[in-house]
């Protein structure tokens, strides 16, 4: 049986689309797969049992029958926290041990999941280090790359592996197009020099950012005035509707698969949102619309949610969930296999892991 810990330098690099992705070929292989998140930090209640919420897709994706309780043997609670700020002894290691026991039982491969970035957990000596320590598994790294400083970020995190043949290698992900060749010519050359093994270059697709219309209106509780059966529709980019209406529409047009957020008030900016084809209208301030507004959203297929919180915070909101969606619909699923397929050395990695 074989093993590794998908880790990452910071949150929201891809983790939980990667063990899917991971999981799912595997699977077509032919191989059993089993998972694990040691440490749940996604708190979701499942029919009155506590959970986490990668768990719980993974669980579904993988078809998984391994109680909730093992694929998740540790919840960051506050008491948790507490008991580990104050030095009481949980006996967390033996916890994890007897989990994987069970996990890992009948199983070719196990994929674990870290919490957070690398160092998350150290504080109940739960790293990711410590935890693929205690578990003997290798350390699969994914780094977003942003800019030339996830180098820094990678060469800091592998500081914290004490036994440096602990680490598989890492995956550079959500690369801009921009930058691909750079990253392919000078990058990956320049890690591999310091011994540190790239497994792939991931190009970014928004596509797998983007939140469905329907989760936006549960986030902020709106309002939908129109649109409704075009709530399943994703949505791939915010806009602020601020400025003067010729501006706007160019503003508009130049960003596809967007919504527009903007006061229930300027009905001119919601009337050029409309016509350069946004795929809703957030109208904040608790202000309806025009009749003539909603007439033109109605016939164009555009989603109108009235909320109730200013721009501002609207707009915090919104940075919150685009770009930082969960990997659910099967069309972001499909993407996720078919990048990792084609960008990915996935035979090296299963090599490493003793697979």
């Amino acid at each position: 049986m074989a093993s590794i810990l998908v880790s990452s330098s910071e949150n929201y690099s891809g983790k939980s689309s990667i063990c899917s992705g991971l999981g799912l070929i595997l699977k077509e292989r032919g191989k059993s797969v089993g998972y694990m998140k040691p440490v749940g930090n996604l708190l979701v209640d499942v029919d009155g049992v506590l959970s986490d919420e990668d768990a719980e897709q993974m669980r579904d994706l993988l078809s998984l029958e391994t109680p909730r309780s093992c694929i998740t043997p540790i919840m960051l609670t506050e008491n948790l926290t507490n008991d580990a700020l104050m030095g009481v002894e949980k006996h967390l290691e033996e916890t994890l041990k007897q989990a994987y026991s069970e996990v890992s039982r009948g199983k070719d491969m196990v994929l674990i999941e870290g919490e957070g970035g690398i160092g998350s957990g150290a504080m109940y000596n739960l790293s990711d280090p410590q935890v693929a320590s205690i578990l003997d598994s290798k350390i699969l790294l994914i780094t977003r790359f942003d800019s030339v400083s996830a180098v820094d970020r990678i060469l800091c995190d592998i500081e914290l592996i004490d036994d440096r043949n602990m680490l598989s290698g890492v995956i550079l992900n959500e690369v801009e197009e921009d930058k691909l060749g750079m990253v392919r010519d000078m990058v990956v050359p320049f890690l591999e020099k310091k011994g540190v093994k790239v497994f792939g270059v991931i190009p970014r697709d928004h596509t797998l950012g983007a939140v469905s219309i329907a989760e936006i209106v549960e986030d902020l509780r709106g309002d939908v005035l129109t649109g409704a059966q075009e709530m399943g529709k994703l949505v791939e980019h915010y806009l602020v509707g601020a400025m003067e209406v010729n501006s706007a529409i160019k503003y508009f047009r130049r960003t596809p698969n967007s919504v527009v957020v903007t006061g229930g008030d300027r009905a001119d900016i919601q009337m050029a949102a409309i016509e350069a084809g946004a795929r809703a209208l957030i109208l904040t301030g608790n202000l309806r619309p025009s009749e003539a507004v909603l007439g033109s959203a109605d016939e164009a297929g555009v989603v109108v949610v009235l909320v109730r919180g200013d721009t501002l915070s609207t707009i915090e909101r919104m940075e919150n969930l685009i770009g930082h969606a969960r990997i659910q619909q099967k069309t972001k699923i499909e993407t996720i296999v078919r990048l990792i397929e084609e960008n990915v050395d996935v035979d090296s990695i299963l090599d490493s892991a003793g697979l």
